[in-house]
């Protein structure tokens, strides 16, 4: 026999469930249209305030602190060991500065150097960061693979992290509250170049050749895409593994391609090398090649290369010019792109940690709230995902010194090789002097 009692509630549930469909069917339908608009993205990370809901804030101060201590990781060998010591020097001389200034109510700071050899083994070094130097906040790494690896452990420890010379955009798209990063990112990088290859020469050939290295060829992916994005996928990409001297098989490929341009992403060293046998070609190149290694290594071959760099170490500015002045008086050399923004990063840990005191979660909420701290690369903010708004740069190779590319201002500028040789403000004047009609 029936039960009339439970078929009767299944009934009842049946009916009231398709009056909800009744009702709501139409607008569920139309959800996709009216509701949430196509292509718009449900929450951006980088319009909202950088924020941290946890714990930490509530935890009193030590006393009888002797130093501050701030750390540092980068490579000491191997062939980022330039980078490395660069590194070193700025935050060398920005931990000077500041405690030249008086560093934290009479407590000087100190800077806690740990090796970044290998992306793994910088583990080990950043744990004995964390929990046997206690430090405050991390500067560092050379490149993005390290500076993962970082991100892993200061996440757990609730310690800020600025990543000082990484391009590495997504470090700072998954949200995680610690993580800071200083140099524009790969995908601003590559549309700094696409959008002058397209827009401005109107070159619809182009072969992209990159460096196996974990870094560069983050740029050339992205770089790849934006082409695609813009219309005009690439005609070849290739790559070659860190330290090859031999491009033979690519350079075979790149004449039968019949290239209008070519892009170079790698190295100083191997940078060199491909622009020397790429003279035949119109050739552009990626942050890594504005150094003075590579333009010293490439000689006459660069000359007229356009390259993307991460900012402008010529132009004229009063923060930059005295960084450079200072610098040069404490090393003997003049400063690289990495060394800036070492230097910027540790800075402004310097005075994060003077506005909030020695407590992380402070440290972390000044550091967020930056918003136009005055540095030597630039007015340095950062968005709700922790990136700095610092934006690439196109230079020149002239006579040996990287100026504005022509579409950056505008105009061309002809320089002879001993009005090169001057300050940042003769330079400015001579940007000024020697303009005419770029076309």
């Amino acid at each position: 026999m029936p039960d009339w009692t439970r078929l009767g509630s299944n009934v009842t549930g049946l009916a009231f469930l398709s009056l909800i469909l009744t009702i709501v069917g139409p607008a569920w339908a139309q959800t996709g249209d009216s509701v949430i608009p196509k292509n718009e993205p449900y929450a951006d990370l980088q319009t909202k305030p950088y924020e941290y809901h946890g714990l930490g804030r509530e935890l009193p101060e030590p006393e009888n602190v002797e130093t501050i201590r701030i750390g540092l990781f980068a490579p000491s060998r191997g062939p980022r060991a330039a980078d490395g010591l660069s590194s070193t020097r700025g935050a060398e001389l920005a931990i000077a500065q500041a405690n030249a200034q008086g560093g934290l109510n009479g407590i000087p700071f100190e800077l806690i150097t740990r090796t970044d050899d290998s992306p793994w083994g910088s583990a080990h070094e950043v744990v004995r960061l964390v929990y046997e130097d206690h430090v405050w906040a991390i500067a560092g790494a050379i490149g993005g693979e390290s500076t993962h690896v970082a991100q892993q452990i200061i996440t757990k420890a609730h310690l800020p992290l600025i990543g000082t010379a990484t391009t590495d955009a997504s470090l700072t798209q998954i949200n995680i509250g610690w993580m800071f990063r200083l140099m524009p990112d790969d995908d601003s990088v590559a549309h700094t170049m696409a959008s002058h290859l397209i827009r401005e020469k109107d070159y619809d050939t182009i072969v992209s050749i990159t460096s196996t290295a974990y870094d560069h060829r983050l740029r050339a992916e992205a770089f790849e895409k934006d082409m695609a994005r813009l219309g005009v996928p690439l005609a070849l990409s290739l790559q070659f593994n860190p330290g090859d001297t031999d491009f033979s098989k690519q350079l075979t490929l790149i004449e039968r391609s019949g290239a209008d341009a070519v892009v170079v992403w790698g190295a100083p060293g191997e940078g060199a090398a491909l622009v020397k046998a790429l003279t035949a070609f119109e050739v552009f190149a990626g942050p890594g090649l504005d150094r003075a290694e590579f333009l010293r290594r490439a000689g006459t071959s660069a000359e007229g290369l356009t390259i993307v760099s991460l900012f402008d170490l010529g132009r004229n500015d009063p923060v930059l010019a005295t960084f450079k002045q200072k610098f040069s008086a404490a090393f003997g050399m003049q400063p690289d792109v990495v060394a800036a923004f070492a230097y910027d990063g540790i800075r402004l840990v310097t005075e994060a940690i003077r506005n909030a005191g020695l407590n992380r979660a402070r440290i972390r909420d000044v550091l967020a709230q930056t918003v136009a701290f005055d540095g030597v690369t630039g007015e340095i903010r950062f968005d709700g995902s922790g990136a700095s708004t610092l934006q690439p740069v196109l230079l020149v190779v002239h006579d040996g010194e990287l100026l504005p590319e022509p579409h950056e201002i505008g105009l061309f500028v002809a320089i002879s090789s001993t009005e090169l040789q001057c300050s940042p403000t003769r330079r400015a004047d001579h940007l000024g002097r020697h303009r005419r009609s770029y076309r």
